[in-house]
């Protein structure tokens, strides 16, 4: 009889505790249901919000609906769905709902006929009385057989168009030899266009030379990578323009005379002849002239770069002018390190620092110019090159977050600035020579070592 008592006193305690672990169960996951975590270990938090979707979700002056038209088979409905509930978190603003054209047809078939969609597996937003769609193909891609998910960037970026009713106008200017916004090769800019469109930045290629005059509503000029001169004409335009409180990105590359070089020096910017060369920096096998920046200044164009790598393939050397006008603020915004200099013999292929004559090290390739002009600021961003934004380098890395940084800057949009939405991608370890001398030996000397070393202890412990 004792013993039948023991066995259901066990029993019902073995029930008692299940029951409170699945009461447990269900308390924690309501808990995490209401209240939305998640944490990022991964270096780059790849997978949390970027600084620019937050900046961009914090500045949001209404709700935004987001409707998400997938079906749940569909491979990137559960990135999606994951991706806005952290949007949802980060908001207020922000409420998304999912709708399956199977299982509810008559909810589907109305919002299909409210926002004219024409076919499945579509994303919409929702502001006010406008609104916008992604397909799936706007939120991933396929390069080298790896799917790329960068809907977080087409997200942020349909956000951005619809807070704004007006997109103002940024003209790239052409005529000079400059890089195409149309190409799509690999040295052209459409990636460029493309990211700048999608920030709701309406797009013109302009010849100066056809233009009396710089309209009001051009709110940037961006010159990139010219390899002729300006006439006179073209650069009394730009003096106006900016002299009138004008924006301007000159992207201007070594070894190209442009004529440009007066209109900077009236910004306090000294633009040298040379190539920039970096050998601590530099990327294994490729010349010392591929620049390999991590040196940042205290500017709102890099303050959130500070741990973010930009490569320029070829730069030349932009810094402030020993003497700046008074009433401007002269700011160098990446360098190299101290290790870099300025090469003034652009006709050698090997290269070797000469105390004489090139300019030494640390040396600044990019600087920003401002005056206040009344109300508003005068503007002015110079690089030493424009090799880093066309297609085949736009992606890599910090160099989006650069360029963008800039726009922003330019058109008093700092609260957009950051470090730019990732896309779920192969990652690309980026070694330096020391770095990668370092690991070569390691896989070489140091790993069969430590086996060694344990075996001797093995050893030595047995004999014991």
């Amino acid at each position: 009889m004792q013993k039948l008592w023991r066995r259901i006193l066990v029993s019902a305690n073995f029930a008692v505790v299940l029951i409170l672990l699945a009461f447990l169960f269900i308390l924690v996951n309501s808990l995490a249901s209401r209240r939305y975590a998640r944490w990022d270990l991964t270096r780059a938090k790849i997978t949390q919000l970027s600084d620019k979707t937050r900046q961009t979700l914090k500045a949001l002056a209404a709700p935004v609906r987001v409707t998400v038209f997938f079906e749940p088979s569909h491979p990137l409905y559960e990135l999606i769905r994951d991706l806005l509930k952290a949007y949802e978190a980060a908001s207020p603003n922000i409420t998304a709902v999912f709708v399956d054209q199977e299982q509810d047809v008559a909810k589907a078939t109305q919002l299909v006929e409210k926002f004219h969609i024409e076919k499945a597996n579509v994303v919409v937003f929702e502001y006010g009385s406008r609104h916008k769609h992604l397909a799936d193909t706007d939120l991933a891609d396929l390069h080298h057989e790896a799917k790329i998910f960068n809907a977080e960037d087409a997200f942020t970026s349909a956000i951005i168009s619809l807070a704004h009713e007006s997109a103002p106008t940024a003209w790239i200017i052409t005529g000079h030899g400059e890089k195409s916004i149309e190409a799509a090769d690999r040295g052209g800019l459409s990636d460029a266009k493309q990211t700048l469109e999608q920030q709701n930045i309406a797009v013109e290629a302009v010849t100066l030379l056809e233009r009396t005059a710089i309209p009001d509503d051009v709110r940037l000029i961006i010159i990139a990578g010219p390899t002729h001169r300006f006439a006179d004409a073209e650069l009394a335009l730009l003096r106006t323009y900016l002299d009138g409180g004008g924006r301007l990105l000159a992207l201007l590359d070594p070894q190209h005379e442009t004529g440009m070089a007066a209109l900077l020096a009236s910004w306090g910017i000294t633009e040298d002849d040379t190539i920039v060369v970096d050998p601590s920096l530099k990327l294994p096998f490729v010349s010392a002239a591929n620049l390999f920046v991590t040196h940042y200044t205290e500017h709102p164009i890099v303050d959130r770069m500070q741990t973010v790598m930009t490569i320029f393939p070829l730069a030349r050397s932009i810094r402030p002018a020993a003497d700046p006008p008074k009433e401007l603020t002269v700011t160098p915004l990446a360098s190299t390190s101290e290790a870099g200099w300025g090469e003034t013999d652009l006709t050698s292929d090997t290269f070797v620092f000469n105390e004489n004559t090139d300019l030494k090290g640390p040396v600044s390739i990019a600087v920003a110019s401002e005056r206040a002009v009344g109300q508003s600021r005068t503007r002015l961003v110079a690089v030493g090159d424009s090799d880093f934004i066309m297609n085949a380098q736009l992606g890599n890395v910090g160099n989006k977050d650069f360029f963008m940084g800039a726009i922003f800057w330019l058109m008093q949009q700092e609260q957009f600035i950051g470090i730019g939405p990732k896309p779920l991608e192969a990652l690309k370890l980026h070694l330096t020579e020391p770095q990668l001398l370092g690991l070569s030996w390691a896989s070489v000397l140091t790993m069969p070592l430590l086996c060694g070393l344990l075996g001797v202890g093995v050893w030595f412990q047995r004999r014991q």
